[in-house]
């Protein structure tokens, strides 16, 4: 079976998922299926066969078994099969992108590698990988930042609107809200005996009484700053906890509570009312937002084109799994 030319985009490009796999995984063997198929015609093995042809340029299982390897963490064997199969497809989308990008010829520079090095996480790379980085001139990493190069080109006359951007914010008014809140201290003792002492001291204390005795009495992490354990909403702490401290006023202080730490007592110190984000303070995360569904859907609709156009095959019976395509 030859998939070839056909069908609409499968998944959504940019961003996270999709480039992580351009981050981790290798570009392929570049060989031709003629290649593949000579001494005798036939691949040394299943892992040589050929999954994807775009152009020239082949890439076979052992490929897209190495780019799913990086990008889950070496766990394929708990992968479906419906799985694998979207990720065949990001795999195809990706290399597609890429030969566009190689195409136009968009050049990977030293301040576009150093931009990336600076953006990664701390402990991507080691100094080794580093300077391997900066000397290459081809690669995984390479090619995730020509592909990158690419979207920029594609898109950069894309713009929000402030009309845009209010628009959203009258229409999600869910997503702006903030829930009730409460700021919470604790003092934790691993004894109940000791915790039920404690609790008759602390019930009649202020706040710098309570704070005293946390500093004195508690085993918390939080014991030095006088039990303050922080701001949280519902949802946020363990059931038994969450129920024992939202049903208590400002000041209260509850009985003991016993969980899989110790023994607690709780004081409600403030209760933070449910309140609206303005729009002023939203703003900037829905331009952000807004701006990358538009390149998301800018990218989509040029990868259909290049997909009609474009020279390219698939081969998913030569795949390791059973591939489902998945038509949207």
């Amino acid at each position: 079976m030859i998939w070839k030319k056909t069908g609409p985009c499968h998944a959504v490009l940019l961003a996270g998922v999709l480039w992580t796999g351009l981050w981790m995984t290798g570009c392929g063997s570049r060989k031709t299926s003629d290649e593949a198929s000579a001494a005798g015609g036939k691949p040394d093995s299943d892992e040589a066969r050929v999954v994807l042809r775009v152009g020239s340029v082949s890439y076979r299982a052992s490929d897209f078994r190495r780019h799913v390897q990086e990008v889950v963490g070496g766990v394929l064997q708990e992968l479906e099969a419906a799985a694998l199969s979207h990720m065949f497809d990001q795999f195809v989308d990706e290399k597609i992108l890429l030969s566009e990008a190689l195409e136009r010829g968009i050049v990977v520079s030293d301040e576009d590698k150093r931009v990336t090095l600076d953006a990664a996480e701390e402990g991507t790379w080691t100094e080794e990988e580093k300077a391997a980085m900066r000397a290459a001139d081809s690669g995984p990493v390479i090619d995730k930042i020509r592909v990158e190069k690419l979207i920029r080109e594609l898109t950069r006359e894309i713009a929000v609107g402030d009309d845009e951007v209010k628009v959203y914010y009258d229409s999600h008014p869910g997503e702006f809200s903030v829930p009730e809140r409460i700021r919470v201290s604790q003092i934790l003792d691993p004894s109940e005996p000791e915790a039920i002492e404690v609790w008759e001291k602390s019930s009649f204390a202020d706040e710098e009484g309570f704070r005293a005795l946390a500093r004195a009495k508690s085993v918390g992490p939080e014991a030095a700053n006088g039990g303050e354990m922080g701001i949280f909403q519902k949802g946020q702490l363990p059931p038994d906890m969450e129920a024992a401290v939202f049903a208590m006023a400002e000041g209260e202080v509850s009985p003991v509570v016993e969980s899989s730490y110790g023994f607690h007592i709780f004081r409600l110190d403030k209760k933070i009312p449910p309140e609206q984000i303005p729009l002023e303070k939203a703003a900037p995360s829905i331009r952000k937002k807004l701006l990358g569904l538009k390149v998301e859907a800018a990218t989509a609709r040029h990868l259909e084109e290049l997909k009609k156009n474009l020279d390219w095959e698939v081969f998913p019976e030569n795949l390791f799994f059973p591939y489902h395509r998945e038509d949207t």
